[in-house]
Formats: structure tokens, C-alpha cells, sequence
């Protein structure tokens, strides 16, 4: 598995939040080889997602939510 291709991966992810983005590229190193792919899996499908308007606010509402939520 390849780390730095899987972290541009979830560094370019519009679903992640920032802080989601900081945990899971700081984390790649210590998961399995199945974790990793799992996660790559996920971030495929989720780049496979049609952007739409919609989309976008309900990715800007709840990335508001766990910002309220964390803080």
C-alpha cells in the first residue's frame, strides 16, 4: 500500500473535514493493511459521488455540526 498516494487521497477528499483529513493522513502509518484498504475503498466511492449543489450544503451543514460538536 502505497502511504503517500493514500494520504493525497485523503487530503484531496471533500467529505473530510479538515481536522478528519489531519487525523487519518497522521494515523496511516500504525493501521493494517486491511484498514488501508477499507479506507481506500471509501475514498474512492466517495470521489465517485455526484457534487451536486446539494451535496455541497449538506457537506457544509455538517461539517459545521462537528465543528459545533468538537468545540
Amino acid at each position: 500500500m502505497d502511504l503517500q498516494t493514500l494520504s493525497g487521497k485523503v487530503r484531496l477528499s471533500r467529505l473530510l473535514t479538515e481536522s478528519e483529513r489531519e487525523y487519518w493522513v497522521t494515523n496511516l502509518a500504525t493501521m493494517s493493511d486491511e484498514q488501508l484498504l477499507k479506507l481506500e475503498a471509501i475514498l474512492q466511492e466517495a470521489q465517485e459521488l455526484s457534487w451536486t449543489t446539494s451535496m455541497q450544503t449538506y457537506m457544509s451543514i455538517a461539517h459545521k455540526a462537528t465543528a459545533a460538536l468538537a468545540a
